[in-house]
């Protein structure tokens, strides 16, 4: 009798709420456009403002500064290209990035490099923290943004928000954060960590995908990156995918509402997985282990093996896993955030993802760390 599959790539995409797809099915029975006069678009409308109304309240900024956008990677992108390209001051033109950022991050910084920005990429230690003293010392009067992320995608480390926000604030710099990996587990309100920008996506948190928002805490000038229509307070063009939207704000009252006894729940599991498998495998490393971390994800490197392999050894035993960011599924080459934390080459090759939902259950993981101890004996 084949076993049933567990699923442990919760950081890469979730399955669908029930609450969110009964939203999205109700709004796609009158889904028309919430830019028409007509009855049909009003009503339409109607959803749209009583999602962003919802979204707002959980992130604790005003209705008019919330985005919605397609996802977490246009959000992030929308945060620091849309801003930098609104900067009027000259004399700012320096923007501060994590070198564990995620790539949409990355990437976003590395475009502004060719418009006359100068992207200081910091530096972390070996558990993915940022180096503070190269934060201090790099962070000016010439820097106009930093991008610092919640919560690594990769690893689940979470980086000292409310801190680096208020250095910036200081000094005179917006602060973004990519909080995608973290609304789930935590409070993502911007007066909480005291950030100008916040991204976060749907599909990390039971929502469908194609959904993101972008918060902000102030009045911030975005250079819109599509354009069109007015849709977004003229930030984002386009008719507004208001089933997805609808679905998304279900999903993330939900989120909120589960959120305490979630993270109580799954960080006990999640010790009790890693324990395990610290046992059973000689020479496991996991990612992180000494900072701050998400409750949800464990991330291991272990001796002897290469991550594809294990992967599809996994697959074929009925575990789904992952070697990292599924934005970048397909490529296995070392991940550039375990670079960055300096973990030795060969143990660079040999990293593995598990990540967990509200509902992962703690037999599902124990069968899971039998299951990954044999594979790796299997694959060594």
């Amino acid at each position: 009798m084949m076993r049933e599959r567990i699923y442990l790539d919760h950081a890469a995409t979730t399955p669908i709420s029930a609450a969110a797809r009964d939203a999205y099915l109700h709004a796609i029975e009158s889904d028309f456009n919430p830019s028409s006069l007509h009855a049909e678009g009003r009503a339409a409308h109607a959803l749209l403002d009583d999602a962003r109304d919802r979204v707002a309240r959980a992130l604790g900024v005003p209705r008019k500064n919330i985005r919605f956008t397609g996802g977490g990677s246009e959000s992030d992108s929308l945060a620091i290209l849309g801003a930098a390209r609104s900067a009027r001051d000259r004399s700012r033109r320096r923007i501060l990035v994590s070198a564990t950022e995620h790539h949409a991050v990355l990437h976003a910084a590395r475009a502004l490099a060719g418009e006359g920005f100068e992207i200081v990429v910091l530096p972390v230690d070996g558990e993915g923290r940022l180096d503070a003293d190269a934060y201090r010392r790099e962070l000016d009067e010439r820097t106009f943004l930093v991008s610092i992320h919640l919560a690594n995608n990769e690893t689940g480390v979470l980086q000292p928000i409310p801190a680096l926000a208020a250095l910036a604030g200081a000094a005179g710099a917006l602060f973004h954060t990519d909080a995608v990996q973290a609304a789930r587990w935590l409070d993502c309100s911007l007066d909480a960590f005291g950030v100008d920008l916040l991204s976060i996506s749907g599909h990390k948190f039971g929502a469908p995908k194609g959904v993101g928002v972008l918060a902000m805490r102030g009045a911030i000038a975005l250079e819109p990156l599509i354009y069109g229509g007015g849709q977004e307070y003229g930030a984002r063009a386009g008719t507004e995918n208001v089933p997805g939207i609808a679905a998304f704000a279900a999903a993330l009252d939900l989120a909120v509402e589960q959120r305490a006894e979630a993270v109580r729940r799954i960080t006990a599991i999640r010790e009790s997985f890693e324990a395990r498998a610290r046992r059973a495998i000689p020479g496991l490393h996991i990612n992180g282990a000494a900072a701050p971390r998400l409750p949800n994800i464990s991330s291991f490197a272990i001796p002897g093996i290469e991550s594809e392999a294990l992967l599809m050894r996994l697959d074929i035993d009925g575990i789904a896993a992952s070697a990292g960011s599924a934005c970048t599924s397909g490529v296995f080459e070392p991940s550039h955030v375990i670079a960055a934390m300096g973990l030795e080459a060969a143990l660079q090759r040999g990293v593995v993802r598990f990540s967990f939902s509200p509902d992962t259950e703690a037999r599902a993981l124990a069968t899971a760390g039998e299951i990954l101890a044999h594979a790796v004996d299997r694959v060594r």
